[in-house]
């Protein structure tokens, strides 16, 4: 009912209470694993990934005058899962405010990143100057990534870290751009895992 009607008055001052405590996208998914444990499903595991990148990514003031249309913006972009999704959006942004500027389309490619690398079980995004580090939530194919840090592309600027979960380190080079190099490094670890996992299966099949 929230998500088809609005909040309405439930983020004004009369009655705030547990959402604002949590936010509202927190208070959604509350609320979502609760009626989940009580139909006896359990809460749904999923991947979350964020992205800490040295690039300009907001909603400017003089493109969005309204503070409340600005959060209501951030909190849809954020929810962004699909290419399609960033297209409706940048649409409507067209529509109704004109040609978004750079921070603008920054921030929606920033949300396609971050779901992109959560279907890989990537859970972090870090730069650190010219380092992009890639964390994991789960083991996947090592030998995929393996197989990935010798592609010529990435020969002596990716490194596969050791340890309970993988983790990759990759080298920018002078002058390039972090958000299009994590994109780029995003897509060749959904290619490694799905000529894995089709492996895998042909494997299986054969024993």
């Amino acid at each position: 009912d929230l998500e088809i009607r609005g909040a309405g008055n439930l983020l004004g001052p009369e009655q705030s209470g547990y959402m604002m405590s949590v936010g509202y996208d927190m208070y959604l998914k509350l609320l979502q694993d609760a009626v989940l444990e009580q139909q006896g499903l359990g809460q749904r595991k999923r991947v979350e990934c964020s992205a800490d990148l040295t690039v300009s990514a907001h909603i400017p003031e003089q493109y969005v005058p309204s503070a409340q249309q600005r959060m209501d913006l951030y909190r849809r972009i954020a929810a962004i899962a699909a290419p399609e999704d960033a297209d409706d959006l940048t649409d409507e942004l067209l529509d109704r405010y004109g040609e978004p500027p750079a921070p603008v389309r920054a921030l929606l490619d920033v949300a396609l990143l971050r779901a992109a690398a959560a279907a890989v079980s990537v859970c972090d995004i870090t730069q650190k100057g010219r380092q992009l580090l890639f964390s994991f939530a789960d083991t996947l194919h090592v030998a995929g990534l393996m197989a990935l840090c010798t592609q010529p592309r990435y020969r002596s600027r990716l490194l596969l870290g050791a340890g309970k979960n993988p983790r990759l380190t990759l080298y920018l080079r002078e002058g390039e751009d972090a958000l299009s190099a994590a994109g780029e490094l995003v897509e060749q670890l959904r290619v490694q895992t799905e000529t894995a996992s089709d492996a895998g299966e042909k494997e299986d099949k054969s024993l």
